[in-house]
């Protein structure tokens, strides 16, 4: 019975049930690390990056400047980043993770990973490969070059704007 009910949930509403599941998910892995997950994701970002100006981050976050400068602002008074302006030019803002910064780092993976691990239970490795790569060919002819990265910037930042509102 299981199996035919399954069968009858169109994939479109299936997939919307599942980023609404994983969304939730996530909210709890940042609640659990005690971030948001804009501020997880900018610590992230600086753990890759080692550092960044300021713009950069927002940048890459796809937040505008006064949101990365708030978040920023927090981050520091928990001593998670530390800022500090350029020496030559006094306009630019230099970003890079505190120690406590990086050993936040380690929580987020651990979280992030508990996460993933429980996606993907009882899915083989094959599976899990060949999933992804069905879904990046669904993405592809269902949008262009352009779109793709015009939805990544505008799903990045409604998406970590929406998690830090419900936070």
């Amino acid at each position: 019975m299981e199996e035919k009910r399954g069968k009858e949930i169109p994939v479109p509403l299936l997939l919307n049930q599942i980023l609404h599941a994983q969304k939730y998910r996530i909210m709890q892995c940042m609640k659990d690390v005690d971030l948001k997950p804009g501020q997880a994701g900018c610590l992230f970002i600086l753990s890759k990056e080692g550092r960044l100006p300021q713009k950069e981050i927002a940048r890459k976050l796809g937040v505008r400047p006064p949101s990365m400068t708030a978040l920023l602002k927090k981050l520091e008074a928990r001593g998670l980043v530390v800022r500090r302006q350029d020496e030559q030019d006094q306009r630019i803002l230099w970003i890079t993770l505190s120690e406590e910064g990086k050993h936040y780092i380690d929580r987020i993976k651990d979280a992030m990973k508990k996460m993933d691990d429980t996606m993907f239970q009882d899915i083989l490795p094959e599976e899990k490969l060949l999933f992804r790569r069905i879904l990046l060919q669904i993405r592809e002819n269902l949008m262009t070059k352009e779109e793709m990265e015009s939805c990544s910037i505008h799903m990045r930042e409604k998406c970590i704007a929406e998690l830090d509102e419900e936070n």
